[in-house]
């Protein structure tokens, strides 16, 4: 009877410790089965949020990145044009400087391309940009990097005289003050760039400088690639089209054509208490102090 009691115990004990394995071997499985789905559904957003109303994915071609050359020897002066701005306005300045300083000194190898806002850049609080003037729609509102449309715009000038390859420019929705209308560069970040080609023989660089209200896009290049002939830039309107077209030699090689509209305006209503008659007076929200991005 002894005998039958320690073999019954003894099997009791074996079928213990096989569960007891059991259980452990499940345990173990699942933690490898939710350490295995932990590591697959979990992801880190480093994109865009998508969104957005211009997706970053969506933006122009990116090109070969063009660097500063600022010890490089560039002895021929090719082109160049200067705008003026109000320095008294900080924001406005502030961006035109940051903006300067990414693009002074830049290098464009023969034959690359000029990308505005690949170098440029976002703008951004954390990129140095503030708030002022920028064009949305047919309205002049505060905006992060209000300003440096007149950087492209000088910047397109300049390029315009050395007989460069203006591959995209598309003008502001409402008018503009610091160069003639018809001839200005907007840009917004992706969606509106200003581009051009290097399409000399030589390497260029652009020399662009601003103090006290002056700004200045000079061209330099290593060759002398001084355009054969005289290089004319004539604008002309008819009705509410403004035709730019730049002719070497008396031969046109570039044009392009600009519409504005007009700022929107606002009906404000007052009430006279002695007559207790209300007047309905428009005010426009143009102000010729205002620029855009």
């Amino acid at each position: 009877m002894k005998k039958i009691i320690a073999v019954f115990l003894s099997v009791a004990l074996i079928c213990c410790v096989i569960t007891s394995c059991s259980e452990s071997a499940d345990v173990d499985g699942t933690t490898q089965s939710t350490e295995a789905t932990t590591i697959e559904t979990t992801t880190i957003r480093t994109t865009e949020d998508l969104f957005t109303t211009f997706k970053e994915a969506e933006t122009n071609t990116v090109y070969t990145a063009l660097k500063k050359d600022a010890d490089g020897d560039y002895p021929y002066k090719i082109a160049t044009y200067t705008t003026y701005y109000d320095s008294s306005n900080t924001t406005r300045t502030t961006n035109i400087h940051n903006t300067v300083d990414k693009l002074n000194n830049l290098k464009i190898p023969a034959g690359e391309t000029f990308s505005f806002n690949q170098t440029v850049g976002k703008r951004t609080v954390l990129a140095g940009y503030e708030e002022a003037k920028v064009v949305k729609g047919d309205e002049f509102v505060d905006g992060l990097g209000g300003g440096i449309c007149q950087v492209s715009s000088t910047i397109f000038q300049a390029v315009l005289r050395a007989n460069l390859e203006i591959k995209v420019r598309a003008c502001h929705s409402l008018e503009i003050s610091y160069v003639p209308l018809g001839g200005d560069a907007t840009v917004q970040w992706n969606s509106q760039d200003f581009q051009f080609v290097n399409n000399s023989d030589s390497d260029i660089r652009l020399y662009v400088s601003t103090d006290g209200g002056t700004l200045t896009c000079t061209v330099y290049a290593k060759e002398d690639i001084t355009p054969d002939g005289e290089v004319k830039i004539d604008i002309e309107k008819d009705g509410k089209t403004y035709t730019l077209t730049r002719s070497v030699g008396g031969e046109v090689n570039y044009t392009t054509t600009s519409k504005y509209s007009t700022a929107k305006t606002t009906t404000t209503t007052t009430t006279t208490k002695k007559s207790n008659k209300t007047t309905t007076k428009k005010s426009s929200k143009k102000k010729t102090t205002a620029s855009d991005d």
